[in-house]
């Protein structure tokens, strides 16, 4: 992270990728831990990590539902 002058150590991440197709979550979370191993591992770097991961096409589903339910909402209003 250089550069950064925030001193926040503790992040919640949301990764849309295709990269995840046919991987279960453990298998996605090990994809980005490598991805910061070096970042997590410095002195001051990243402390904490919750990750939320999926596909493009699961990124689209839960937009579709979210939509549909705040369409629903409305319609309750």
């Amino acid at each position: 992270m250089r550069g950064v002058t925030s001193r926040e150590t503790h992040f919640r991440v949301v990764i849309s990728s295709d990269a995840f197709k046919a991987k279960m979550q453990p298998a996605r979370h090990r994809l980005v831990y490598g991805l910061l191993k070096d970042e997590m591992a410095k002195e001051g770097g990243i402390h904490a990590l919750q990750l939320r991961t999926m596909t493009l096409e699961e990124e689209d589903k839960r937009r579709e539902k979210e939509e549909g339910d705040e369409r629903a909402r409305t319609w309750e209003e």
